[in-house]
């Protein structure tokens, strides 16, 4: 878990981001990306969370035993702790299966849902039966440290290829049950135009899954934050009302 900005009192007008990881990842990949957000001063806290077995929490339990329950109650317990309120939640890839929970378990602390080239089965659907996909990296037979890393450059590359982690099967194998989040809080899809993990027409078949209310696009891979951060902040920042 990784934060930026003050723990105190902001003013509720003022709108604080939370960002979750995808799959093998952690809070370290948005590093490149928080302070950009941080550094607008409409803004108040930023948040970057790590999800059990993930990041800082990598020992929270055997990677076996975890949940995708304990990625809601995990992610919901460092929302809580720093009292995000007003906040535009954004996930990336895996993250898809979380953060439509999150706005429903906590609307109060929710202004707005981004997914970030994200995958969302469909109700009832689990993550491990879309990889069967033929779009999909898995089916595909893709490198994934390479696809991760598309449009890096060489040391941007190696810094997010050396932080990936584990990723535990539970999360894989779970029916979800949640596909969007409740009515009333905007939902952003963002497709990554040019993403060799997700392909842009599956994204963009994502995007109707969840109803998203707007598509927009980046010209970049699947790790915008990494490649792209300030081409990412001026999206996310633009989508705080003036």
């Amino acid at each position: 878990m990784r934060g930026a900005g003050g723990e105190g009192w902001h003013p509720r007008k003022m709108p604080d981001f939370a960002l979750i990881h995808g799959g093998a990842h952690g809070a370290w990949c948005w590093d490149r990306l928080v302070p950009f957000l941080a550094a607008d001063p409409r803004v108040g806290q930023v948040l970057a969370i790590d999800l059990c077995g993930h990041g800082q929490r990598l020992e929270d339990k055997p990677q076996r035993d975890i949940s995708l329950a304990d990625y809601h109650s995990s992610a919901l317990e460092d929302l809580e702790r720093h009292d995000l309120r007003d906040a535009v939640l954004v996930g990336h890839s895996l993250a898809g299966i979380t953060i439509p929970v999150l706005a429903h378990r906590a609307p109060e602390r929710i202004r707005h849902l981004v997914y970030l080239a994200t995958t969302n089965p469909a109700r009832g659907r689990r993550v491990l039966d879309v990889m069967s996909d033929p779009r999909s990296p898995v089916s595909r037979g893709a490198d994934m440290n390479a696809a991760f890393c598309s449009d890096c450059d060489e040391a941007t590359s190696a810094w997010l290829v050396d932080h990936l982690g584990p990723q535990p099967p539970g999360p894989l194998m779970t029916r979800i049950e949640t596909v969007r989040g409740p009515v009333g809080v905007p939902q952003t899809y963002v497709v990554c135009e040019a993403d060799e993990v997700l392909p842009a027409d599956y994204q963009q078949e994502q995007a109707e899954i969840i109803d998203a209310d707007e598509v927009l696009r980046l010209p970049t891979g699947h790790s915008p934050f990494a490649s792209q951060p300030a081409a990412l902040a001026d999206l996310l920042l633009g989508l705080i009302p003036d």
